[in-house]
């Protein structure tokens, strides 16, 4: 079995290549996940706000919708399956990574305080703020955490190749 050692790995011994592979997947498939769960919410938060002046009354009877609209126009009970997967995917990847990634209380900071300037700046409601700004800017930090632990790492695990030494040799 091919394996590899990281000298960042806290945790001592090696790591089969696979398991590597399988997180980095899973990571991208939650952040996938609660990307499009996220956007359910901002639909559905959304159009709540705008079209029926924060009183709760989304489109009428269910009948007045037809099915084409599920996605524009997001049924209440989409709208509770996507914050639930939402939060799932969220809490797993959070859990998953603190070990992993030491900066990343801070990046979800500065992502949620982003997002609640940007919010206040455009005059949305305290409801738009948390169920649309406030998703979107934790899947971006999501991202945000993974890619900037991704290149940590890649750039502290890459083994210097035998031709670098020859290049940082000072000309002569």
């Amino acid at each position: 079995m091919n394996f590899r050692t990281c000298p960042l790995r806290h945790r001592a011994g090696k790591v089969p290549e696979h398991a590597s592979t399988w997180s980095w997947r899973s990571d991208i498939v939650e952040i996938c996940l609660a990307a499009l769960c996220s956007a359910v919410i901002w639909r559905y938060t959304s159009h709540n706000d705008h079209e029926s002046g924060h009183k709760g009354n989304r489109l009428g009877s269910p009948g007045e919708r037809n099915g084409q609209d599920v996605i524009v126009y997001p049924s209440d009970g989409l709208m509770l399956w996507s914050c639930l997967v939402y939060g799932c995917c969220v809490s797993s990847f959070i859990h998953r990574r603190q070990e992993q990634d030491p900066f990343q209380l801070f990046v979800y900071l500065i992502f949620v305080t982003g997002a609640g300037v940007a919010g206040y700046a455009a005059g949305a409601s305290a409801n738009l703020m948390l169920l649309g700004y406030l998703p979107q800017s934790m899947c971006i930090a999501m991202a945000a955490s993974l890619s900037g632990h991704g290149l940590y790492r890649r750039w502290k695990c890459v083994a210097p190749s035998p031709g670098d030494e020859e290049k940082l040799q000072p000309i002569r």
